[in-house]
């Protein structure tokens, strides 16, 4: 494993984790499948789609010439609090940690790239916030992030061929599994 950067570390340590509350969490076909899989529970029961610009290459459809979404983590809430990652997992002490651990989508093994987001509490001051963080093996990143293009696609045609039936984010995470063979 490669030694980790010191955003990474600096984020690791975060008892708050604002930025889990910050953003949707966007994913890849290998994201969703990795962690169905690993965690036994269906990609519909822990993503959403999220309405996003139709020129996102990720970007799928659910009826013909419907509009487009792009696929990420749920949300959930703490009792007080905002909306954030379903799997952050608020812990007896009252810190917070990636229930997923090594099972994160890409996205957020590659956090953080440019440092904090808005909400974040951390205090950054100590790392550059352009620092070229180390990202998790970005050849393997942009291949994930092209073959999930490429599903995406033969979702959206298929879709477009389907004569308006109209099919669910269940369908389309049923197509993705389908896509993505099990590793044996």
């Amino acid at each position: 494993m490669a030694p980790l950067s010191a955003g990474v570390e600096r984020w690791l340590r975060c008892r708050e984790k604002r930025c889990c509350f910050d953003a949707d969490i966007f994913v890849t076909g290998a994201d969703v499948t990795r962690i169905a899989r690993t965690i036994s529970v269906p990609p519909w029961l822990f993503t959403v789609p999220v309405p996003c610009d139709a020129a996102a290459d990720d970007a799928f459809v659910l009826a013909p010439a419907g509009p487009r979404y792009r696929l990420a983590l749920g949300r959930t809430h703490f009792p007080g609090e905002d909306p954030h990652c379903a799997f952050l997992v608020r812990l007896p002490d009252g810190s917070t940690r990636c229930g997923l651990g090594e099972l994160r989508p890409r996205t957020c093994r590659d956090w953080p790239l440019k440092g904090p987001t808005p909400l974040c509490t951390c205090d950054w001051s100590d790392i550059a916030g352009d620092d070229d963080s180390p990202v998790a093996e970005p050849v393997q990143r942009d291949v994930e992030r092209d073959r999930y293009a490429g599903v995406v696609a033969g979702w959206n045609a298929y879709v477009e061929a389907s004569g308006g039936e109209q099919l669910t984010h269940r369908d389309f995470c049923r197509h993705i599994l389908g896509a993505y063979p099990a590793e044996t």
